[in-house]
């Protein structure tokens, strides 16, 4: 594809910048003829002239390439990325007045900098355009760039859209979800559940005796070697296990520690996803659960019609959307107020198997959400929480918020609960990475 093919034309208009400048002139040459002033007639000669420019302008040419990069080329899950957009004057006329807005997809959100850019640019000259985004999910694919360009008094303007070379960029969708680990009354991670009963398996569990029929690769060799006696070893017996992924999309989770960060809500949102899809991927049975003023849940199941319609409820429920920071507070100050009994915390308390671990996402920015907590440790339900990070520390208010934070996790952490703290500028690749084999 040439540059030309990558322009596409959209509009050619008069900007109406000299509005009234004809009748101005008029009334100049009728006020200088009546006074006899050379110096009016002068002023309504330069009106007119510039009346006559107007009509007759044509703006310049949208003859622009534009190159787009980005770093890393291949992020991580949730991680920021640095968009550089070259533009380059390809055309042999100096464009005396440029304005262009970046193609930013819809849901991605600009973080640093500025995706717009105004200036002039002679020919053969280039400019750069550097900006950084988050909060893209999978193949994100960039619009072409708006871009407007004005001839040197502004009259005319001739609008367009332009194409980059680079136009996608793809976020993983699934991290290493299986290194988070449940609470220690059960050990290992969610994906490798034992149960209590005897059976095939790796790991010990009793030795019995011997009865017929028993699998000679069972039998206690080294107890008959030493007491004459046969017995059979039997194993931890294994299964796949039901998870249920909760999202905590109340008010009070929607914060986020500054104007352009992402909100908690959105974090945890990209974070379910990656998780449904490797709890699937495992063949676990795979639940989904928000909490908020729009509820939702969905039984856990399995198969390639429960994994599209767990993938479809985070795409198109509300309680998952994208409210953008506009609309969330900064976490300075968190309504602590009792939230509604109707905002799903019952269903997940009451609907999922006694055996289900509940993957909590949630800032825990509030008692509400800890209460919630402590109520599935009492329901017996093995708990894992990840909380994304919402704070900040730029006021007294918000260090405040942060200490009562820390304070409330460590609180979740005595009920014996596996709880993994989300740094705000941490992507969910070196989240799971950091806490992969160790403790929460």
């Amino acid at each position: 594809m040439t540059d030309a093919d990558r322009v596409e034309i959209l509009s050619e208009r008069r900007t109406n910048r000299w509005v009234g400048l004809a009748g101005g002139a008029l009334a100049a040459a009728a006020l200088g003829l009546v006074l006899r002033s050379a110096g009016l007639l002068l002023v309504a000669g330069v009106g007119v002239a510039l009346v006559a420019y107007e009509r007759v302008a044509a703006p310049p040419p949208v003859s622009i390439a534009l190159e787009r990069r980005f770093d890393p080329a291949e992020p991580g899950v949730g991680e920021s990325v640095t968009v550089t957009l070259t533009v380059e004057n390809v055309g042999e006329r100096t464009i005396a007045d440029l304005r262009l807005a970046d193609g930013v997809p819809d849901g991605v959100r600009v973080v640093d900098g500025d995706a717009r850019l105004a200036t002039a640019l002679r020919s053969g000259a280039a400019t750069t355009l550097t900006y950084e985004i988050r909060g893209g999910r999978e193949r994100t694919a960039f619009d072409p760039a708006h871009v407007a360009v004005r001839d040197v008094t502004g009259v005319v303007e001739r609008r367009a859209r332009v194409a980059a070379a680079t136009e996608t960029l793809t976020w993983p969708t699934n991290a290493d979800a299986s290194t988070i680990p449940l609470s220690p009354r059960r050990l290992g991670a969610v994906g490798d559940l034992v149960t209590r009963d005897a059976g095939e398996g790796l790991a010990f569990h009793a030795v019995r005796e011997h009865r017929p029929g028993d699998p000679l690769g069972r039998v206690d060799w080294h107890r008959l070697a030493r007491t004459g006696t046969l017995a059979t070893v039997e194993f931890q017996r294994e299964r796949t296990a039901t998870v249920v992924v909760v999202v905590d999309s109340r008010p009070a989770a929607n914060l986020a520690p500054g104007e352009h960060s992402e909100t908690a809500v959105e974090r945890s949102s990209a974070a379910a996803r990656t998780l449904v899809e490797t709890f699937g991927d495992a063949g676990h049975r795979t639940g989904l659960a928000a909490l908020g003023p729009t509820p939702c849940w969905l039984p856990p199941g399995r198969g390639a019609s429960h994994r599209r319609r767990l993938q479809d409820r985070l795409a198109g429920h509300s309680a998952f959307a994208a409210s953008g920071a506009d609309s969330a507070d900064t976490a300075d100050t968190v309504d602590t107020g009792s939230e509604s009994s109707d905002d799903g915390r019952g269903r997940v308390l009451s609907e999922p198997p006694g055996d289900a671990t509940v993957v909590f996402l949630s800032p825990l920015c509030d008692g509400d959400a800890a209460a919630f907590v402590r109520r599935l440790v009492a329901r017996e339900f093995s708990v894992a929480v990840l909380s994304p990070d919402p704070t900040a520390a730029g006021t007294t208010g918000q260090r405040l918020v942060a200490l009562e934070r820390r304070e409330r996790l460590w609180t979740v952490r005595s009920l014996g609960v596996a709880v993994h703290d989300w740094e705000s500028d941490e992507s969910l690749d070196r989240l799971l990475t950091r806490t992969e084999g160790r403790p929460a």
